[in-house]
């Protein structure tokens, strides 16, 4: 039996974006697609509705059945579960929270799959995960990683009925109150340690896939790219790695990931005025590699050990019309997928949704040791 697990994210922003409706979507596109009529099996975990869901698809006597069962119940996430917090520059965001702690998190995907990985080894098809999204992976209900929890009080404090902060420190212990994936914490111990990385790897088939839909839209990268497309040197193919492209009104911080990125190679800090920056193009192709290299996307690549599929960095998702509407990566960014096709070699979907395809293990390679 072929297994699928379909994560549904929450709303966090408000915009009636249902990602349960673009899990049921993908399922039936799934089942309309199974032409052997193979028996399948699909587990939704919604952290909307606050259940995880599973649906058996079966043939017999050539006729498709399916059978609903609910197998989990956790609190269901809303306006209420949020509220809004005010960052050091001043500006306001609306944050999970804290103390949530029976709400679905990130690590019941995992044991999902863990599970699965114990049960029925090489049968999951798929992990597919609707959000909004970054770099760092999924935003599943937008949660901080703050390094402190929030727990009730024990009565030898104050009598207790109130809460306390306990700080977690600089540990590779996740934030309890944290339902987010964390790609510095997840595949490491206590969250995974070897044992539940090889079940992790073992539930996948060989030819599954991992699928990512929402944003990998990191400013600084897209900023980086967009002002080397429209550098004077630049050309869609044929530009050679000793080439010097000159890229400029860079914004501050891309200038500072930039050159945090290169650091290690140049040994040197960019001279002013910092908004343009003159580099060797090896080195733009180096830090564009490096940085999708940081993403959820590649680190969860190298864990499951197959193919997953996920914006590009510096590029956004968005929704698509017509019927069982689904997910793609915005046409707008088309001369960063043409950068990417060209000269970092990579490959796309071949949905054609513009999805980059993060394969397992895949590195990159330094530029030889030369002033910029």
């Amino acid at each position: 039996m072929k297994q699928f697990v379909l994560v549904a994210g929450f709303d966090y922003e408000f915009t009636g974006v249902d990602f349960r409706q673009l899990c049921e979507n993908r399922r039936k596109r799934i089942i309309t697609a199974n032409k052997a009529r193979e028996e399948l099996r699909f587990t939704i975990l919604d952290f909307r509705a606050g259940e995880t869901v599973e649906i058996a698809v079966t043939y017999p006597g050539g006729v498709k059945q399916e059978a609903k069962k609910q197998t989990a119940t956790f609190r269901p996430v809303g306006r209420s579960s949020y509220h809004t917090v005010t960052a050091p520059d001043g500006t306001t965001h609306v944050r999970f929270k804290p103390g949530q702690f029976d709400t679905l998190s990130i690590l019941d995907m995992y044991g999902a799959v863990v599970a699965i990985g114990t049960n029925a080894p090489g049968t999951l098809a798929e992990l597919s995960v609707f959000s909004h999204a970054w770099a760092g992976g999924p935003i599943l209900v937008n949660s901080d990683n703050d390094r402190s929890v929030v727990v009730p009080a024990p009565p030898s404090i104050g009598g207790g009925g109130g809460t306390v902060t306990v700080a977690l420190g600089s540990t590779t212990l996740r934030d309890p109150d944290d339902r987010d994936p964390r790609v510095e914490l997840d595949f490491v111990p206590p969250t995974m340690d070897a044992g539940d990385r090889a079940l992790f790897a073992k539930a996948f088939a060989k030819d599954a896939l991992v699928w990512l839909w929402g944003c990998q839209a990191t400013e600084a990268v897209h900023n980086v790219l967009n002002r080397l497309e429209r550098s004077k040197e630049y050309r869609i193919t044929g530009l050679g790695d000793e080439d010097e492209v000159t890229l400029t009104n860079l914004a501050p911080k891309s200038v500072d990931f930039l050159e945090a990125v290169l650091l290690p190679l140049l040994k040197a800090t960019f001279p002013k005025p910092r908004s343009t920056v003159t580099l060797k193009f090896k080195f733009v192709k180096f830090f564009a590699c490096a940085a999708n290299r940081m993403s959820y996307a590649a680190h969860i690549a190298d864990v499951a050990k197959v193919e997953t599929r996920a914006a590009p960095m510096g590029t956004g998702a968005n929704y698509d019309g017509g019927a069982l509407p689904l997910m793609h990566v915005d046409p707008v960014y088309a001369a960063h997928f043409t950068f990417y096709r060209n000269y970092l070699n990579r490959k796309f979907d071949p949905d054609g949704r513009n999805y980059m395809i993060f394969v397992p293990g895949e590195g990159c390679a330094k530029p030889k040791k030369t002033t910029p």
